[in-house]
């Protein structure tokens, strides 16, 4: 770890020393995703380790209406989580008055500082937090310099960062902070790490249903398609089956492993898919040492799906419990969760696909596509979808950003951005033009959101 971002996670044991001695009860802000689930859970229970009270709410953003609604009156002392750097003018004009810390690795608004604010952001030391980062890893290396940090949190961390797509190394590996948490949970045996075919749920989902399953890296004709994966697997010489049973990634040898890999690259590629996004398909796979093969926990990145299911279905403490090691009923409640959230989506990018979406609005460079109903939570995992596996058609057609918008009360909408070109830096973007045109927004260089009303979002759209 980088000798200026120790310094940086200093300054939070300092704020949460101050609430171990003052048991000042805490108001909590968190993110809804993986990454904001699992930085939440971490600091529910270094609040318990601490004997502090705490509130704990999740959020779209830190939006006007959002700050407006939060109980901000009852408590001297307010946490922000995986959100936040990017809006600490609005944060201050509803906290002046109290201590609050941000925990966060968006890129940051500029310098906005106050007296009683500790910004915990790796960007303001110089370390690319959108990379190397993030919030839930950082929330688990205060959690060591505050409290004796239980290993079992090392998972949920790494789900976090799992989540938010930071496995952006050579062969999908981890970087920077993400990594040395990686490395302390392979230290304690609680995680493992292993470079094989990057299938979703490859641990426990028959080989059939997880190559259907498969979306990161998207594979044009299989993904979302059982009976065409059954064909192409039989094509290519392995049998899915064994007599009557459904054959795993686990019943597979060394050789057809390596086969189904060179396959599943050369079919890529002859689907016009670049080599670079082809070559995703094997990779590290990183995975729980703790828990079942049958379990959806097992593998990180279906950990982190979960979370993400959980959240947009506003199923908050089925996934802190979750995190807090519970099992049994939860893991019921979470494959119910997931079937319907896979069903949304799928209801989502079928309306899209087919033509069927309320509208389309397309700038110089961006082309943003609207969801009927009012489904603010969804545009995130559409618009990173869509970015994946139509990402070269919509370059073709002029395309460097992707955006997906729903309606929320009022006239405002919420629109997800996701980069379809690596030149754009959609956080810094976002963050210039919403000074301009006066809008609240900002995000990371390869995604972004922000919350806006029509006609301030064609003017976006004509200068981006």
């Amino acid at each position: 770890m980088p000798p200026s971002l120790d310094e940086l996670l200093a300054h939070s044991q300092k704020f949460l020393e101050d609430l171990r001695e003052r048991k000042e009860p805490t108001l909590i802000v968190s993110h809804y995703d993986a990454d904001g689930l699992s930085s939440a859970s971490i600091f529910a229970w270094i609040f318990l380790q601490l004997d502090v009270p705490f509130h704990l709410v999740f959020v779209e953003q830190t939006y006007p209406d959002t700050l407006e609604d939060l109980p901000f009156k009852d408590y001297s002392y307010v946490i922000f989580l995986d959100l936040g750097s990017g809006y600490k003018e609005l944060i201050r004009e509803f906290t002046s008055n109290k201590k609050v810390m941000i925990v966060d690795h968006h890129v940051p608004s500029e310098p906005e500082r106050w007296d009683h604010l500790v910004e915990i952001n790796p960007y303001l030391v110089g370390v690319d937090a959108s990379t190397q980062t993030s919030s839930s890893t950082l929330s688990y290396s205060i959690a060591l310099r505050v409290v004796r940090a239980d290993e079992n949190l090392i998972p949920v961390a790494l789900a976090g960062a799992l989540g938010d797509r930071l496995d952006i190394g050579e062969k999908s590996s981890l970087l920077g902070l993400n990594r040395a948490v990686l490395e302390e949970g392979k230290k304690r045996g609680v995680v493992g790490e292993a470079i094989s075919l990057r299938l979703f749920g490859f641990k426990r989902r028959p080989l059939v249903e997880a190559l259907a399953s498969t979306i990161d890296p998207y594979i044009p004709g299989l993904s979302g398609n059982p009976t065409a994966c059954i064909k192409f697997l039989e094509s290519i010489g392995i049998n899915p089956r064994n007599g009557d049973t459904a054959r795993n990634i686990g019943s597979l040898s060394h050789a057809e492993i390596k086969h189904l890999a060179s396959e599943l690259v050369k079919y890529m590629i002859s689907m016009n898919v670049n080599v670079k996004e082809a070559e995703k398909i094997f990779g590290y796979n990183y995975f729980s040492l703790r828990e079942a093969d049958s379990s959806p926990l097992k593998d990180l990145r279906e950990y982190a799906y979960v979370l993400n299911a959980l959240g947009r279905l506003d199923q908050y403490g089925t996934a802190i419990s979750l995190n807090f090691g519970h099992r049994g009923k939860y893991i019921v409640r979470a494959e119910e969760s997931i079937k319907e959230y896979r069903r949304l989506i799928a209801k989502q990018l079928n309306n899209i696909v087919e033509q069927r979406s309320a509208r389309v609005v397309s700038g110089r460079a961006t082309i943003v596509f609207f969801i009927e109903e009012n489904m603010p939570k969804l545009t995130g995992p559409v618009s990173s979808i869509l970015a994946n596996e139509f990402a070269q058609i919509l370059r073709n057609t002029g395309n460097k950003i992707v955006g997906v918008a729903s309606p929320l009360e009022g006239e405002k909408m919420k629109v997800s951005f996701r980069r379809l070109d690596e030149s754009v830096n959609l956080g810094s973007l976002l963050q210039k033009y919403a000074k301009e045109l006066n809008f609240v927004g900002g995000g990371h260089p390869a995604a972004g959101g922000a919350l806006l009303d029509e006609k301030i979002l064609e003017e976006l759209l004509k200068r981006i």
